[in-house]
């Protein structure tokens, strides 16, 4: 569990740190960058958190998580390519919405995993350490992608990133200690 917590997000942390200036850099105003983080993205985390909320209530709970992990990447890849053809700003943005749609999605549906996997006994203890995981990852993918995008770009670093939260995707199979 702390494994996928430090590496799975690693795509959609290092996104969320770039995307204003993946904006700026492409054209985007100030004013509109903004407003776009604003509204459409929370109303994107939202929606998404709520469809992964429900998701994982009603299927296999790794699975919700693995479907939705995918799902992430594979908008953080586009978001990475659509960079690198220079993609207008309302086609990023776009891209960067449905993005933060399926990072509200992974968000709640690894969360719930979290809370499966947290023995009672230790809960606030052990599901802590989970969150510490997370804010782990966030912080490597933030470093690791500040770094990638200086020397390499944005789309590569996107989709390298991406990649490397793929990464998590092998360590779901032996979460079997699910409850919920």
């Amino acid at each position: 569990g702390l494994g996928f917590a430090l590496i799975a997000g690693a795509g959609f942390e290092a996104t969320g740190a770039l995307a204003g200036p993946l904006l700026v850099d492409a054209g985007v105003g100030l004013d509109a960058t903004g407003v776009f983080f604003g509204v459409p993205v929370v109303l994107a985390m939202l929606a998404g958190g709520l469809a992964g909320g429900w998701f994982s209530d009603r299927n296999e709970r790794r699975r919700t998580v693995g479907r939705g992990l995918v799902l992430l990447s594979t908008l953080v890849i586009a978001l990475g390519v659509a960079r690198f053809l220079d993609a207008p700003g309302t086609v990023l943005m776009g891209v960067l919405t449905l993005v933060y749609f399926a990072i509200g999605l992974f968000t709640a549906s690894s969360y719930a995993l979290f809370m499966d996997l947290t023995d009672p006994r230790l809960g606030a203890t052990q599901f802590s350490t989970f969150m510490a995981a997370t804010n782990g990852c966030e912080a490597w993918a933030v470093a690791l992608g500040g770094v990638a995008v200086a020397s390499a770009g944005y789309g590569p670093t996107l989709v390298g990133m991406a990649g490397l939260g793929l990464l998590g995707f092998v360590l779901l199979p032996p979460l079997s200690r699910l409850r919920g």
